[in-house]
């Protein structure tokens, strides 16, 4: 069994993150209690007071679980945009792998359709065969040495802790 200075310790930590990213979203701290108050159903000044551990400040079952809704659906918020940063980031890893490896098709695929607008735009008399221009061999391009598993690289991660 829980009593209720335990749950509103429990609760504190979740309000404070909410808080802290609406802060750096609105510009403004005083905003971010507006904001949050507003969809909790709550003035600013009650959060204020949770927050500080005023004695005097109550925090209802109501009032506890709305906080923690707002705190699930900002998980989901940053888990989705770091989900798609990595998805993002593997499709650029792929594309450096592919160019790294001698892999002429997605190069042309990224670069193909900026050429034929290229050709397209210029004067029929100065349109350049894009087709016959030499292509340097892959021995000419520089090595890199390939990094061992464990190794990082200077791609930036983005990766979040799944522990909750």
């Amino acid at each position: 069994m829980m009593t209720a200075d335990q749950a509103l310790e429990q609760i504190r930590p979740d309000l404070a993150s909410i808080i802290a990213v609406k802060e750096q979203t609105l510009g403004s701290r005083m905003r971010a209690y507006e904001s949050l108050g507003s969809k909790l159903g709550r003035s600013p000044t009650w959060i204020r007071k949770v927050l500080g551990r005023a004695p005097d400040v109550t925090v209802g079952l109501h009032d506890a679980l709305n906080i923690r809704a707002a705190y699930e659906r900002l998980c989901a918020r940053v888990e989705n945009a770091a989900d798609a940063l990595a998805a993002e980031n593997q499709e650029l890893r792929r594309e450096l792998d592919a160019a790294l490896s001698g892999d002429r098709t997605v190069a042309a695929r990224a670069s193909g359709s900026a050429v034929a607008r290229a050709s397209e735009a210029a004067p029929l008399g100065e349109r350049v065969a894009t087709t016959s221009a030499p292509v340097a061999p892959p021995a000419a391009a520089p090595r890199l040495r390939k990094k061992a598993a464990g190794e990082l690289t200077d791609l930036p991660l983005f990766q979040m802790d799944r522990g909750r």
